[in-house]
């Protein structure tokens, strides 16, 4: 249970020993959480008064970070128990914010101030006594809590880790203390921290957490639990908001604790604290009255699994099976939690990596994903034995914005530099404490600043020297005037002077954004705020802004080059130009590796960003972001255009001169080519791809060479897969750098990119007819294997670009939430399976199955997989899709395609491990007539019972078929081992149903066929249908049988149905019963011999000798004379006279 004293080697403090080593690596470094906030001429004052009152001596410096000494000198008594003590001795360190520092070694206790104080003087250590314990003392378990300002005492908290807790009022007071039990109940103590007003929090290594409290106005202390709350309505709110939000687990006891943290104190009084316990991460709060709350629990290991899958391997965490994850830290930021955690997956490699997960802990209900999640960059090699140091790292954070943090172990530190919106850390510079007896005994933060203390250099430093954010460049030079090889827009300052004073406002953001590039910050962000006052709301969107935007994203892509001296009448703005380059190729580069870039930095800078919304391109909404984007994929786009034009310039050319001839604005200008009019205008760079297809078409219909035609197609194919497949790669690479920070303003629009556009001249349109060409054309005239197989490659990649386009358009729909979604979800995914089905079944057809199964697992087409896999008898392939697709319904997709293709044995069959699945498939709709088939192979002889019985009940098509489905459940059922009980019920409800089908197989013959029905193939009749037909007029045959075997069906009318009154329906046989004969004509001399005759008393008799009771199962003779049924005949007297003569017979022989 507790921790045993674990032997250090002997320290000594060397300055001569080089135990600091660090390693480093050029980076650029921004903001993660906020821009830096700017300091306080106070808190400046205050740092250079303690810059000046402390001494420094560099340990080491490097172009990324400086390593020196800090503070105060060590106090000799500090020096003395470092250099005495001996290997058993466990020595730590702890340095709090405030200033002062305590070292443990022993049962000593040293507390001192490192920081100058520009106040009070310095405090000198004082040496106190730790409560007596079995095991080791350590720093952690000790809490100074410092005064309101620095002239009042300081306090001092420590507990031993059997829970002993030892309180000095003030330290300087040593003898004058008090003691208390915390009442661990065997439990070890871990931490104890600083939660004042209410006192502070000890924490258990098994997460149990006790409030200690001194006395008001006394000298004792109090100790009490913090437990979940326990009372009658505790559980109120946890109930409910399980109900409302899903189940949260229970406070965590006995889970390992990582961390407790200590949040602000709030104007009310109230204030948090945060544990790290086990795989869970808690808020509690504490308000006045010593009332505690646990707020939640969140399970941050399942996130964190999730997030190293997707991350590291780009899987599910459900298949990473032998994945494991641990959580090592945590740290409080601005906007919650900064948790450090570690994963390794030894099945693919035995790399262990460290990620920083942001968790939102604000409000009432617990979060349920991480706001980021980021990859560190360091890995080390896994080994078994060498887990608990692998995990030894611990968090530190300078300030709860910064975008550097700092992760430590004893030996060395990783400096950890991250952005807002990256997903994998800078490299990581590491400073090593490796000289022997060097280690690091402790860490803390002090005025921003990374603190350790080394046993061998004391306390350290850690810093990162400040850099100039000149530009928005943000590149390391301190040269921050307007330099030649940044394409500001080339506009002198003239033209730049004139730009900012235009009533034109898009003449306004370009000169506010060439100032940007040349270094002048203020100015640039004056006219901003002019144009776009900084105090709208994000929220709202602005027309204005992203049209402005849009149109000089525009004029960056368009521009002409400035250098070139054949443009000078061509371009009639002379505001400057993002390009000097003479040469297209370099021009294009310029545009897209340059100025393109910078002006996402300016946005984002200058707060413009996340204000952007929405803008009309295509006649349809987009929105502002992702068209940028699409002015850099069309730059990609030219520049592979011109990279392949030295290849094939003859059609290229063709190409661009019959573009500029269906461009009715564009001009040739003396001394220009085409080739420079068309490169310019880059926005415009995809009606390339129609052009070349137009002549295609054409060229295709001529006397072409077969030979000729194929290689027209391939070279057209390549010009487009090359301009495509870059501008693809590039969304995809850059996807994050067009993310807007901001939360959506409204409904987001529908998404269709320049490359799958719609219409007749759509991308999308054009790239499906080439397609076309290509299989219908060249793949039949291609004579070799060589060539056949580039064009189906070409093919394939045609095919690609047309269902990604697809697959972008449906996302962005799925996004939506508003009415209407759904159908234009249908819509669309209709028209996508529809395409992807055409596009996949020539590859098919062609037998290119590596291909077509390629295409139909990117896009999820499972029916032609099932296909594949059937077609070429490759029964692994498709278990590989089983496990590779189980969360995307793979498996009931291939169930419904055995059914549709008539394969139930081969269904039926299916591996056990799909077993599950299958019957859960079978359970439902028309499957069930499958699903007892299934069961008794599976030997569920109970479930296959339950199945047949509920399919024989609702079984109304076939009389046959029912009786076949209940004998089937009757075998099951006694083949089964269900409760006694229970069988007999179940066998008892089949023998009733076998009864009432014997009722509709009685039935007379001709009957039957004079219905038009045939014996063998009857339907299954209603209990009222059936007493119908037997008392009918057309069983002309009718016996006393038929009119009992009627009354005997009223039992099986469904209680249910309250609209068939029953005693109604009997009168009603019993009328007809009466009405079958001829009373008149019935001698009244002996009435009961009369009487006997009749089917009515016949009846009577029958079901007497049936043991009917017949008091309640015949009418009384008052009712039969009332119905009027009978008609004339119930005033007949001599009717009357044989009735009641008939029911005193009957009276008589009853009584």
């Amino acid at each position: 249970m507790f921790t045993p004293k674990q032997g250090t080697p002997s320290t000594r403090i060397t300055p001569s020993s080089s135990a600091v080593r660090s390693s480093t690596s050029n980076r650029r470094s921004s903001s993660m959480f906020t821009p830096r906030r700017r300091t306080s001429g106070i808190n400046t004052r205050s740092q250079a008064l303690n810059s000046s009152l402390q001494t420094s001596m560099i340990v080491e410096k490097t172009s990324q970070h400086t390593v020196e000494s800090f503070g105060q000198p060590l106090p000799v008594l500090i020096t003395e128990a470092l250099t005495l003590a001996d290997r058993s001795t466990e020595v730590s360190v702890r340095l709090d914010p405030s200033g002062w520092a305590w070292l443990v070694g022993g049962r000593k206790l040293f507390i001192w101030r490192y920081k100058a104080s520009p106040y009070a003087r310095a405090t000198q250590c004082k040496e106190l006594t730790l409560p007596p314990s079995d095991l080791a003392h350590n720093a952690d378990r000790v809490c100074v809590i410092p005064g309101v300002n620095d002239s009042q005492s300081v306090a001092c908290m420590a507990a031993s880790p059997e829970g002993i807790v030892r309180y000095w009022p003030s330290v300087a007071h040593e003898t004058s203390s008090t003691e208390i039990s915390a009442e661990l109940k065997g439990e070890e103590c871990a931490s104890v921290i600083n939660f004042l007003p209410y006192g502070c929090i000890l924490a258990t290594t098994t997460s149990s957490l006790v409030l200690v409290s001194p006395c008001v106005g006394q000298t004792g202390l109090m100790c009490r639990p913090l437990k979940e709350a326990q009372g009658m309505f505790a559980g109120i709110s946890r109930r409910m908001s399980s109900f409302i939000f899903g189940s949260g687990p229970a406070q965590t006891i006995g889970a390992p604790l990582h961390r407790v943290l200590a949040g602000d104190v709030d104007e009310d009084g109230v204030r948090h604290f945060y544990v790290l316990s086990g795989s869970h991460v808690q808020k509690w709060v504490m308000s006045e009255g010593d009332v505690d709350k646990l707020v939640y629990q969140a399970d941050v290991e399942r996130l964190y699994r999730e997030a190293f899958a997707k991350k590291c391997w780009d899987q599910d965490s459900a298949q990473l099976t032998r994945l494991k994850v641990w959580l090592l830290d945590m740290q409080l930021t601005r906007s919650g939690v900064m948790v450090l955690g570690a994963g390794v997956n030894p099945e693919v490699s035995p790399a262990f990596y460290y990620g920083i997960g942001i968790l939102n802990i604000g409000g009432l209900i617990q979060p349920t994903s991480l706001d980021q999640f980021i990859l560190v960059d360091y890995a080390e090699r896994y080994q078994e034995e060498l887990e608990s140091q692998l995990l030894g790292y611990q968090l530190m954070l300078t300030e709860p914005y910064s975008n550097t943090l700092y992760m430590h172990d004893q030996h060395q530190v990783l400096i950890v530099t991250t952005t807002k919106d990256s997903t994998t850390s800078d490299p990581v510079d590491k400073v090593e404490f490796k000289s022997p007896g060097s280690r690091i005994l402790g860490a803390g933060v002090c005025d921003r600043t990374a603190l350790f203390f080394s046993s061998s250099y004391g306390l350290v430093s850690v810093k990162c020297p400040q850099k100039l954010e000149a530009s928005i460049m943000e590149e390391p030079s301190a040269d921050v005037s307007l330099r030649s090889d940044v394409p500001a827009l080339n506009a002198s300052t003239a033209q730049v002077q004139r730009l900012s004073l235009s009533n034109d406002k898009s003449d306004r953001l370009k000169a506010a954004f060439s100032l940007s590039c040349s270094g002048s910050i203020d100015q640039a962000q004056l006219i901003v705020d002019e144009l776009f006052p900084p105090d709208s709301p994000i929220t709202e969107s602005n027309p204005e802004l992203d049209q402005l935007v849009v149109k000089l994203s525009i004029a960056l892509v368009d521009d002409y080059p400035a250098s070139d001296p054949r443009w000078a009448e061509a371009a009639v703005q002379d505001s400057g130009s993002s390009t000097n380059s003479l040469i297209i190729l370099h021009q294009l580069r310029d545009k897209k590796q340059r100025a393109h870039n910078y002006f996402i930095n300016f946005l984002k800078k200058f707060s413009l960003w996340n204000k952007l919304w929405t803008v009309h391109v295509r006649d349809r909404p987009m929105l502002t972001r992702l068209l940028l984007c699409e002015h850099v994929e069309k730059i990609v786009a030219a520049t592979v255009l011109r990279e392949l034009h030295s290849q094939h310039t003859a059609l290229v050319d063709l190409a661009i001169r019959r573009v500029l001839v269906n461009r009715e604005d564009a001009e040739l200008v003396p001394g220009l080519t085409p080739q420079d009019l068309f490169y310019r205008e880059v926005s415009r760079v995809d009606e390339v791809i129609g052009a070349l297809l137009e002549y295609e078409e054409e060229t295709l219909v001529t006397d072409l060479l077969p030979r000729d035609q194929v290689n027209l197609v391939m070279t057209i194919n390549t010009i487009i897969e090359g301009m495509i497949h870059e501008a693809l790669q590039y969304r995809m690479t850059s996807a994050e750098m067009y993310q807007s920070e901001a939360g959506a303003k409204g409904r987001l629009p529908e998404y269709c990119p320049w490359t799958s556009s719609l219409g007749v001249k759509g991308a999308r349109t054009v790239l499906h007819r080439q397609f076309t060409l290509t299989i219908e054309n060249a793949v039949p005239e291609a004579k070799d294997m060589d060539t056949r197989s580039g064009l189906f490659q070409q093919a394939l990649a045609l095919a690609d670009f047309i269902l990604n386009g697809y697959s972008c358009q449906l996302d962005s729909i799925r996004e939506q939430r508003e009415e209407g979604q759904k159908e234009r979800l249908d819509q669309v995914l209709r028209k996508y399976e529809e395409d992807r089905q055409a596009l996949l079944q020539p590859f098919i057809e062609y037998e290119e199955y590596e291909r077509a199964a390629s295409l139909a697992e990117k896009y999820y087409d499972f029916p032609t997989l099932i296909k594949i896999c059937e077609t070429t008898n490759k029964q692994d392939r498709l278990d590989r899709y089983i496990t590779q697709f189980a969360n995307r319904g793979f498996s009931e997709t291939l169930f419904k395609w055995y059914l549709k293709e008539g394969k139930r044995g081969k269904l039926l069959a299916m591996p056990v491990r799909d077993q599950s699945e299958l019957s859960e498939f079978l359970k439902s709709g028309n499957n069930r007539y499958l699903s007892w088939v299934h069961d008794i192979a599976a030997n569920n002889f109970s479930a296959a019972h339950t199945t047949l019985l509920q399919l024989g009940l609702e079984e109304r098509g076939s009389v046959a078929k029912r009786k076949t489905l209940l004998s089937l459940s009757k075998l099951a059922a006694l083949a089964s081992e269900p409760e006694p009980e229970q069988a007999d019920d179940s066998i008892e409800l089949i023998n009733d149903e076998h009864n009432f089908l014997s009722h509709q197989e009685d039935l007379p013959l001709g009957l039957i066929e004079s219905l038009g029905m045939e014996p063998d193939n009857m339907r299954v009749l209603s209990p009222l249908e059936l007493i119908n037909l037997y008392i009918s007029d057309d069983n002309e045959g009718a016996t006393e049988y038929d009119f009992k075997k009627a009354l005997d069906l009223l039992s099986y009318v469904p209680q249910s149905e309250p609209d068939i009154p029953v005693d109604q329906v009997r009168l009603h046989i019993w009328c007809k019963a009466v009405l079958r004969d001829n009373w008149s004509n019935i001698s009244t001399d002996d009435p009961l011999e009369g009487n006997k005759h009749t089917i009515f008393f016949k009846t009577v008799e029958l079901a007497f000798y049936e043991g009917a009771d017949l008091s309640s199962y015949l009418p009384q003779a008052d009712q039969l004379l009332a119905a009027e049924e009978l008609g004339e005949l119930r005033h007949n007297k001599n009717f009357q006279f044989l009735l009641r003569a008939g029911y005193e017979q009957i009276q008589k022989v009853l009584g």
